[in-house]
């Protein structure tokens, strides 16, 4: 029989915060660690104290820490994730005194738009890590650290295990689980923690003892094939436990103090025959909860697992009562292998239109772009990207509707996936080094009403359909000191946003020969003692204009004297 290690190749990512750009495998776990330089662009990284470092049972990735001094939200970025597919995300924190103030921080974190309800250590010397079980909506997983004002935010690790998709369905696009309790059953509560890779999807497992429970085990490995996609670890599904009088039913209870009530709960309860029955034996339960039958009665195979979970989730009271009762048939009393205990946590916000999402991230990785844009661009509200204004229309993801790149170091050309953003309604890339032509498809962006392109190197002439924008007046456009950009004379540069003021223009032949030179100079002589005693009379430079017209011909030379309006 092979070992889960061998049936799975892990799917997975693990990171070590605040580690230098070096990877790692762990001596304890054989898991390889990446540094998070790759995943964030900012914080900064730092040791815990020595104090905490010394203990030889710390693992390795709690004894260093990446903390955010600057900004309200800070995100990390997971890549590579397959979208629609079911992960495990663990994240985990010590903060080991490592600013030396001997104040545990608390914040609030975000896996996506949606706030994720964290735990977080109390004191210099413990760690806590948080588990949920989610579906990846997009090709990429943001989690996100708020500053909430109670201290600055840290992070010891972050791992990313892919699931299969058959597992753990109560999680979905709607919903996550926030795990609670993970379970299993030994004589006593010393003994190593089980994962990875005895785990295939490095699930950590936490030994549970209680009074009136006898727990018993099998040498010989439970066959995993049956139900292969949730994969307990043989050390789980490999021990049971029973009620120490046969004659009792097993029961247990959740939250293990008064909850909310309002909360919701999925269990998943795993099972599986450890004992060979006799001809004569046989072991047949029903599970209640709350009083109602959940599942059964059934009986476990023999060394053959078996999941059991409700698709409902169990609400409305502050906790909820578990009973394996044997029917009255039965023999030998119920068995219990393990168990997993999730909240539902529902995603409320809708998450920025994908489309969106896919361009801007594009756009920023087009510019290299440095500024704090993690995370969704539009939501939560009040963490908006800078230099985005979202529209949040009811029932409807939230779009881009502004994007201001000015003076942002911009450089190359107008980045095509722009064309994307077709709700964008202003489109600032001034003062930047853009170069190329004005590009086409902006005149095919239909909400667009301002179009700001001053101060860069573009070249060629305005696109036509740009300037009959500009003309019928459903477009704001200014390209002011772009030396190389052309566009018809006959647009008024004040709609475009070049408001110069504007000269008069005066033409004067300049004669070839000194004859015809002094004969324009006499003449001039008068027709200029006749302006000055006319000035304020209508018709002056009418009069002016038409002697000189006389006096021009297409085989001169012009001269042209600028005179202010």
């Amino acid at each position: 029989m092979h070992s889960n290690y061998d049936l799975f190749v892990p799917d997975f990512l693990s990171i070590d915060c605040g580690i230098a750009e070096d990877n790692y495998t762990d001596d304890k776990t054989k898991i390889f660690y990446t540094s998070d330089a790759k995943f964030i662009e900012t914080g900064t990284s730092k040791n815990i104290s020595e104090d905490y470092i010394s203990d030889e049972q710390l693992p390795r990735q709690y004894r260093n820490l990446r903390f955010f001094p600057d900004g309200n939200r800070s995100c990390y970025t997971l890549t590579p994730v397959i979208r629609s597919n079911r992960y495990l995300l663990r994240a985990s924190f010590m903060y080991g005194n490592y600013d030396g103030l001997y104040q545990p921080p608390q914040f609030d974190a975000y896996v996506g738009v949606d706030r994720w309800e964290i735990s977080l250590p109390s004191n210099s010397s413990s760690y806590m890590w948080n588990e949920i079980i989610m579906v990846a909506s997009l090709d990429y997983i943001s989690v996100c650290l708020v500053n909430t004002g109670k201290g600055t935010p840290f992070i010891s690790a972050l791992e990313l295990r892919r699931l299969n998709n058959l597992a753990y369905q109560a999680a979905n696009e709607s919903q996550s689980l926030r795990l609670l309790y993970r379970n299993h059953f030994r004589r006593t509560a010393s003994g190593p923690t089980i994962r990875y890779p005895d785990d295939a999807y490095d699930r950590i497992w936490f030994i549970w003892v209680r009074d009136g429970w006898t727990p018993i085990n099998n040498s010989s490995p439970v066959n995993l094939w049956k139900d292969d996609y949730y994969r307990l670890p043989l050390p789980v599904i490999n021990t049971a436990v029973i009620p120490s009088d046969p004659n009792n039913n097993l029961n247990f209870y959740f939250p293990s103090s008064n909850g909310d009530p309002n909360l919701q709960y999925h269990v998943y309860m795993h099972f599986a025959e450890l004992q060979q029955l006799k001809r004569n034996e046989s072991r047949e339960f029903k599970i209640i909860v709350n009083g109602n039958l959940f599942y059964g009665p059934f009986s476990p195979e023999y060394l053959s697992e078996e999941t059991v979970f409700h698709a409902s989730p169990l609400s409305g009271k502050n906790q909820h009562d578990v009973v394996f009762s044997k029917t009255k048939s039965s023999t030998l009393p119920p068995i219990f292998n393990a168990e997993e205990i999730f909240v539902l946590e529902p995603l409320s916000a809708t998450p920025t239109d994908s489309k969106d999402v896919d361009t801007i991230m594009n756009i920023k990785a087009f510019y290299q772009i440095k500024r704090n844009w993690m995370g969704d661009p539009c939501v939560p509200s009040s963490y908006s990207w800078e230099g985005l204004n979202c529209s949040y229309p009811d029932s409807k993801p939230p779009t881009i509707i502004s994007l201001d790149l000015s003076s942002s170091g911009l450089a190359g050309v107008l980045a095509p996936s722009l064309a994307n953003l077709t709700s964008i309604l202003s489109l600032d890339v001034s003062n930047n080094s853009l170069t190329g032509p004005v590009p086409e498809f902006l005149a095919e962006l239909p909400s667009l009403k301002i179009l700001k392109l001053t101060n860069n190197q573009f070249t060629g002439s305005i696109p036509a359909i740009l300037l009959e924008k500009l003309k019928d007046g459903s477009l704001s456009l200014s390209f002011d000191n772009n030396a190389n950009v052309s566009g018809p004379s006959d647009i008024n540069h004040c709609e475009a946003g070049s408001c110069k003021k504007r000269r008069r223009k005066i033409v004067v032949p300049i004669l070839a020969s000194s004859i015809s030179a002094l004969v324009m100079l006499i003449i001039m002589g008068f027709v200029l003692w006749k302006f000055t005693q006319r000035r304020r009379k209508r018709g002056n430079i009418a009069i002016f204009s038409s002697v000189l017209k006389i006096f021009t011909n297409d085989t001169l030379p012009v001269y042209v004297v600028n005179s202010n309006a």
